[in-house]
């Protein structure tokens, strides 16, 4: 009876460990399940954040773009410097940049970013030197860089279509002379506006053939009626900004947040030898190897 109470309490306790390690193995397999989602939810982000970029006086920053690096997501600021951003299964190791001419950027990652008590932003302004140069009649000549008198719609904004709305054109303009931008003209195929439109304009150096830094000191906006287009065209006079280079540079235009209508850019789709560059946001730059849309610049180029 003896040995046959060991043998069965050895049995039993067999079973106990068994059950045991079943109930062990099973816990884990669980855990295999549960901890990739665990994963994601502290590598991503799962939420909605809101907040607004300021100045060090506390002054609302209109139409300034926030977005993440690298990605096609983002949001402009509107008239009380606000902002809100849908960063659901943005991975939190990707970095948030707000750029606006004239302060300096601002970049965090955004899981710092999510650990701030409040998502207000603030720029600070970036200290400006611009050098004097003497211009001498002889010595620069006044030329016209880009497509201009196009006809044709070649891309634009449809404020229904919010896919676009905050997208960037630029052309790239080819230079090795010391040049001055003058003027940005951009010409329209159509248009149909319910309110006033804000166009907002840049000049960037190239960087690895694609728009890079601003050479603009601080944010190029011009804002105009419906009635106050003549012969499709806008233009922005930005001789006294000082923007000088002496290599390639691109320019570029986007249209405000509160945009609301139709607005065509006129372009040249039979432009083989041009290209075409965007992004939406602070997503990477793209080519379109065919076609350019109607960006031109008067330029003082040296002789």
């Amino acid at each position: 009876m003896t040995g046959c109470q060991f043998d069965y309490n050895i049995f039993k306790s067999g079973i106990i460990r068994e059950s045991s390690y079943i109930r062990s193995l099973f816990y884990i397999m669980k855990l295999n399940h549960i901890f990739p989602l665990l994963l994601i939810g502290k590598l991503s982000f799962a939420q909605k954040i809101s907040g607004t970029i300021v100045t060090e006086r506390h002054t609302p920053v209109t139409d300034a773009r926030i977005g993440v690096e690298n990605e096609d997501i983002g949001d402009m600021t509107d008239g009380e410097g606000r902002y809100s951003l849908d960063l659901s299964g943005i991975a939190k190791d990707k970095n948030l940049k707000v750029l606006v001419n004239g302060y300096e950027p601002f970049q965090m990652s955004l899981s710092e970013f999510e650990a701030l008590n409040s998502y207000e932003i603030i720029l600070k302004e970036k200290p400006v030197e611009i050098d004097k140069i003497e211009i001498t009649p002889k010595k620069y000549i006044l030329k016209n860089f880009g497509t201009r008198n196009a006809r044709r719609a070649y891309c634009g904004y449809n404020s229904q279509d919010t896919t676009k709305l905050f997208r960037e054109y630029a052309i790239k303009v080819n230079n090795t002379r010391k040049a001055k931008i003058k003027t940005i003209h951009v010409n329209l195929a159509s248009f149909t506006l319910e309110q006033p439109v804000t166009l907002i304009f840049d000049v960037q150096r190239s960087a690895d053939g694609f728009p890079g830094e601003s050479l603009v000191n601080q944010t190029l906006k011009l804002t105009v009626t419906k009635d106050e287009i003549k012969n499709n065209t806008v233009s922005l006079d930005v001789g006294d900004q000082g923007i000088w280079t002496n290599e390639d540079f691109f320019v570029s235009v986007r249209t405000a947040e509160d945009f609301k209508g139709r607005l065509y850019i006129a372009g040249n789709i039979f432009a083989f030898s041009k290209s075409t560059y965007y992004r939406n946001y602070f997503g990477e730059w793209k080519k379109f190897s065919s076609g350019e849309p109607s960006i031109n610049a008067d330029v003082l180029i040296e002789r």
